[in-house]
């Protein structure tokens, strides 16, 4: 049995949590970040992107709304950075950006399929509050605890922890992009499959909305990013032979006996990834399953 991919685990992420309160809360956020929040309701959780003027992440993370603050899940390296942003730009408006990195933790419980936590909402991508603290649905069917670190630890209490190469695993497996792994400046999120899941195209200005638009409007980004498998070890920054074109891993983990990676790979002018499932990293060969956001609907579109 492998952890959060076969057997419900939790592991405590290193994450940074800012708490924004204030009445113009919603409609600030709703011009800063690439998500629709201006009527968000109660309850509700929206994968984000912070952008440059020219379409780089600058963060990336998880709005979760409730009834007087907002929350925002995000790396801890951009925490900090990402709260001076917010409180700089803000001008007249009546909204206060505050960093509870530490005071507030997040653990992810994960497993195959839908995970039950007591107090947990059913519906994916939303969020309950629970004493202390939120409870958030992910769409993958597991749950997000955030809150108070003791009372974050009751509420998984009992469950076995995942090691971080195990997160890792599920992470790649699950095609969710990593911060500084796939987002990074120069990558955009067309090719990172982040559309459908951090950006809403029917919205006000944010900063880097017409770099999303253009690329969105006039054209297909050249590569995609895609959750690959191969029979033997392999790492981030082997190159990866797909037809005539050569792609890169961007991040690798052991899952059982195989290994697991997300890959960007070329694709031909039709959008399609070039040498279909067919790959060779290195002498190694390997298969595609699947390109990450493949499926999705796009809000907005």
């Amino acid at each position: 049995m492998t952890k959060l991919a076969d057997e419900i685990a939790v592991f405590p992420r290193p994450e940074g949590v800012i708490r924004v309160t204030g009445p113009d809360r919603l409609s600030y956020l709703h011009v800063m970040l690439s998500q629709h929040l201006e009527v968000a309701e109660d309850g509700t959780a929206a994968d984000f992107l912070f952008l440059d003027p020219k379409g780089n992440a600058l963060a990336a993370g998880r709005a979760v709304v409730q009834a007087d603050h907002v929350i925002l899940v995000t790396p801890v390296q951009v925490a900090a950075d990402l709260v001076t942003a917010l409180e700089k730009f803000k001008f007249l408006m009546q909204v206060e950006a505050v960093d509870c990195t530490g005071e507030l933790v997040v653990s992810s419980v994960r497993g195959p399929g839908h995970v039950d936590l007591p107090g947990a909402p059913v519906e994916r991508m939303r969020a309950a509050p629970l004493g202390e603290g939120l409870l958030v649905r992910d769409r993958d069917g597991g749950v997000d605890v955030v809150g108070p670190p003791d009372w974050v630890n009751t509420q998984v209490a009992g469950l076995p922890r995942a090691t971080p190469q195990e997160w890792e695993s599920y992470r790649i497996s699950a095609g969710v992009p990593g911060w500084e792994t796939e987002i990074r400046p120069g990558r955009r999120a067309q090719e990172l499959g982040l559309l459908p899941t951090h950006v809403h195209l029917r919205k006000g200005c944010y900063p880097g909305q017409e770099s999303i638009a253009k690329i969105y409007n006039l054209g297909r980004p050249r590569r995609a990013l895609a959750v690959i498998e191969a029979s033997s070890p392999i790492a981030a920054g082997d190159p990866v032979q797909a037809g005539a074109k050569t792609g890169e891993v961007t991040s690798a983990a052991p899952a059982g006996p195989a290994w697991v990676a997300l890959a960007l790979l070329p694709l031909d002018r039709g959008g399609e990834i070039l040498a279909g499932d067919a790959l060779d990293i290195a002498g190694t060969p390997a298969r595609i399953r699947h390109r990450v956001a493949e499926g999705l609907p796009q809000p907005g579109a």
